[in-house]
């Protein structure tokens, strides 16, 4: 893939990234993925974990298929407690 289209998917990429971290509800984060023509459930729980800050997840059921990691991603997501991690990392703490 030539370096440009590489740098206009990753600018793409943090698009709708800024654009989940608006988002508190799953309506909301629905419509997004909708805008962004964002239809995989693999594809939507990258962007969620991206949004939150990309942290370490662990899945107590062995494997998970995509549907139900998104879900979990997504409830994750909603509960907004990856705001307060974001601010932490930020303030040094």
């Amino acid at each position: 893939m030539p370096q440009i289209w590489y740098n206009l998917i990753m600018e793409v990429n943090k698009v709708v990234v800024g654009a989940l971290q608006q988002c508190d509800t799953k309506e909301l984060v629905e419509d997004t993925f909708t805008r962004y023509n964002i239809s995989g459930y693999s594809q939507k729980a990258d962007h969620v974990v991206e949004a939150m800050g990309n942290p370490t997840l662990f899945f107590s059921e062995g494997r998970v298929d995509e549907e139900s990691r998104y879900a979990t991603v997504l409830s994750m997501f909603l509960t907004g407690e990856w705001k307060m991690n974001k601010l932490y990392e930020r303030l040094g703490m």
